[in-house]
C-alpha cells in the first residue's frame, strides 16, 4: 500500500465552554472500499510515520492534544516512543483485552509522560479484575449514542471514586445531549452537535464585521471606483493592518512587498480584495463571539471553502472561487443564528451559491458535500461521491491535509 493512501481526518474534542481542547485523529483502514486487504496496524504504523512524523502534527492539529487510536498490537510496539508525550493521548481501544502485560506497558508510557484514554468505555468484567487501571488512566470516553442512561450512570458512579479522570462525551449529537452531559459531570464533548442549527436568536455582529460586509456589497456594485474601495477599507485601520498581512501571506508571491491597499487591488485585482475581505470577516465573527464553538465552525468553514476551490481548480471549473465562497458560506447560518435570507441580506452572494448552501442541487452540490462527507468521516458517502468525481484517494488526502492547513494558519 502507497503510504499516500493513508487518509487522515481529525475531529473536535471541546471543553464546556466550547473551546477546541483537542482533536482525535482519524484514518480509514477498513478492510473494503479505500484500502482492501490492508491490515490495521500496518496502516496505523504507516500513518504515524508518514503523517505525524513525516508532516508534523503541527500540520494536523495545531497546538492542540491529538487523541490517537493503537489495538492491542501497537500498545507493544517501540513506534509509540517516537512520539511526543506532551501533544498525543494514546486511546485505548475498547477491543483491547486489560492483561498484566498490557497494565506493564501502561505504566511505562505514564512513566514517559503521555496520557491515557480508554475508548468506547462500557463497563466489564475485565474492568473489575484490573481496577488498577483506572489509577493511570487521564479520560474515559464514554459513547452518548449507543449507551443507556443505566449504564452511563453506573459509570458516572464509577468514575467518582477517580477524581483524576476526566469524562468525555462521544457522539454529542444535539444540545440536549450536550447540556445533560454536562450535568452529569462530562467535561468534554465530541459530535456535530456544535454544527447544527440552534434557536434563531441571532448574534450581535461586531461593527467592523458590518463595515467589511458594506464593503463587499460595495464591491458587488456598478461602476467601481478603485478611490472610493480605497478609502472604506482604509476607514477601519485594524481591517487594513489585517488585509495587507493576509494578502503578503497567503495571496500571491510578488517581488517586493504590498504595502498599501490600494497596491494591493491594483496588483490582484478587486475579485481577489472582496475575498480576502470575505475570510477576515468570517474570522472576525468567530474571534469577537468569545465562543469556542462558534471559532470551532469558523475552522470547519475555512477548511471546507479551501477544499471546494482545490477540488473545483483540479476539475478545471471556470469560477473555482464561487466553489470557495460555498463552502464558507455552508455554516454561516448557524455561525450567526440567524435564518438564510437573514444571512444573506448582509452578504452579497451569486444565486448559484446561496441556493447550494441552502441545499438545492447545483453543479458545486457533489463538492460541497464532498467535504462534508470528509468532515464527518461518511466513508460509505466518500467512496460514493469520490466514484462518481473520479477522485483518487491520494487526491483527496493531499486536498483535505492542504485544506486543514490553509484554515489552521489563517486561525493564528
Amino acid at each position: 500500500m502507497d503510504d499516500a493512501n493513508i487518509f487522515v481526518g481529525r475531529q473536535p474534542i471541546l471543553n464546556r465552554n466550547g473551546d477546541i481542547y483537542a482533536y482525535e485523529l482519524l484514518y480509514r483502514n477498513s478492510h473494503k472500499n479505500f484500502y482492501p486487504d490492508v491490515d490495521p496496524d500496518q496502516a496505523t504504523i504507516r500513518l504515524l510515520v508518514n503523517t505525524f512524523l513525516t508532516i508534523g502534527l503541527e500540520k494536523v492539529s495545531g497546538k492542540s492534544l491529538s487523541f490517537i487510536n493503537f489495538t492491542g498490537e501497537l500498545l507493544t510496539q517501540d513506534i509509540i516512543s517516537s512520539l511526543d508525550p506532551k501533544r498525543v493521548v494514546i486511546e485505548v481501544l475498547e477491543t483491547v483485552e486489560i492483561t498484566p502485560l498490557l497494565l506493564t506497558k501502561l505504566r511505562l508510557l505514564k512513566e514517559m509522560g503521555f496520557k491515557l484514554a480508554l475508548d468506547d468505555f462500557i463497563l466489564q468484567e475485565q474492568y473489575s479484575v484490573h481496577s488498577e487501571l483506572f489509577n493511570l488512566v487521564n479520560f474515559i470516553k464514554v459513547d452518548y449514542l449507543n449507551t443507556t442512561p443505566i449504564e452511563r450512570l453506573e459509570i458516572e458512579k464509577l468514575i467518582m471514586k477517580y477524581p483524576s479522570i476526566v469524562l468525555l462525551a462521544e457522539k454529542i449529537e444535539t444540545e440536549e445531549q450536550f447540556e445533560a452531559a454536562k450535568a452529569s459531570g462530562y467535561s468534554l464533548f465530541q459530535g456535530y452537535f456544535f454544527s447544527k442549527p440552534e434557536i434563531v436568536t441571532g448574534i450581535e455582529i461586531p461593527s467592523n464585521v458590518v463595515l467589511q460586509f458594506q464593503i463587499i456589497k460595495r464591491l458587488h456594485s456598478e461602476p467601481l471606483n478603485i478611490d472610493e474601495i480605497v478609502g472604506l477599507i482604509m476607514h477601519d485601520v485594524s481591517l487594513t493592518y489585517k488585509l495587507l498581512r493576509l494578502i503578503n501571506t497567503y495571496a500571491f508571491e510578488v517581488l517586493k512587498k504590498i504595502s498599501s491597499i490600494k497596491q494591493a487591488i491594483v496588483l490582484i485585482g478587486l475579485r481577489e480584495t472582496k475575498r480576502w475581505i470575505q475570510v477576515l470577516a468570517l474570522r472576525e465573527i468567530g474571534e469577537g463571539s468569545g465562543n469556542g464553538r462558534t471559532r470551532a465552525l469558523v475552522d470547519y468553514s475555512l477548511t471546507r471553502a479551501k477544499m471546494c476551490e482545490l477540488l473545483a481548480r483540479r476539475d478545471g471549473q471556470e469560477n473555482p472561487e464561487e466553489y470557495f465562497l460555498a463552502g464558507m458560506f455552508s455554516l454561516i447560518n448557524v455561525i450567526m443564528k440567524r435564518d438564510w435570507d437573514a444571512v444573506f441580506h448582509l452578504i452579497p452572494l451569486s444565486d448559484e451559491v446561496v441556493r447550494t448552501v441552502k441545499g438545492e442541487r447545483t453543479e458545486m452540490t457533489p463538492y460541497l458535500q464532498l467535504t462534508e462527507a470528509v468532515e464527518r468521516f461518511d466513508w460509505e458517502r466518500i467512496e460514493e461521491l469520490t466514484s462518481k468525481m473520479g477522485i483518487t484517494q491520494p487526491e483527496l488526502s493531499k486536498y483535505s491535509l492542504e485544506a486543514h492547513h490553509w484554515a489552521q494558519s489563517l486561525q493564528q
